[in-house]
């Protein structure tokens, strides 16, 4: 995602930051703070979600595919923020164990997956473990920090910010 009227920076162009500037990046850079923020929750999941072998984008594609009758790969991807290889790589072993299986779409040239019975077995097993986690960060970060912090990230999500 480029802003508009974008272009290559030369290098004559290009200022050297000092380095009270770049000390400063992570106190107010959206990018450093959000992967870094992203980072610790997920790192958090994935060993909270490990007592039912799942990770925390494998659970995300369950939980996502349980809210509906399937869905089509492109859509998916973009409901996750994943790029088609990531989802691909993450459905795969989901596959493999069982818990996902292609099943007939609309668009004879789009792909679609559903869970199936085992899958929801895992769903089930892995909601509550994931429940108690959630709750747990919830009431260590206060439910008005939390739902400030939820607003903030859906708009973040949404790509309205990246608009010029």
């Amino acid at each position: 995602m480029e802003l508009k009227n974008s272009k290559k920076i030369s290098k004559k162009e290009s200022v050297s930051p000092t380095r009270d500037e770049l000390l400063t990046v992570g106190l107010g850079c959206l990018n450093f703070n959000l992967k870094r923020a992203s980072r610790a929750i997920s790192q958090y999941f994935d060993h909270v979600l490990d007592k039912v072998d799942l990770t925390s984008p494998r659970f995300n594609i369950l939980m996502t595919l349980g809210s509906t009758d399937g869905m089509e790969l492109a859509p998916m991807a973009e409901l996750l923020v994943m790029d088609r290889t990531t989802l691909l790589r993450n459905l795969e072993p989901l596959e493999t164990l069982g818990y996902v299986e292609d099943v007939p779409s609309e668009n004879k040239r789009a792909r679609k997956v559903a869970l199936t019975s085992a899958g929801w077995e895992a769903l089930r097993l892995a909601y509550p473990v994931w429940k108690e986690a959630h709750n747990h960060l919830v009431e260590n970060l206060g439910t008005t920090e939390w739902k400030t912090l939820i607003k903030g990230l859906r708009t973040v999500s949404k790509k309205r910010i990246f608009e010029k």
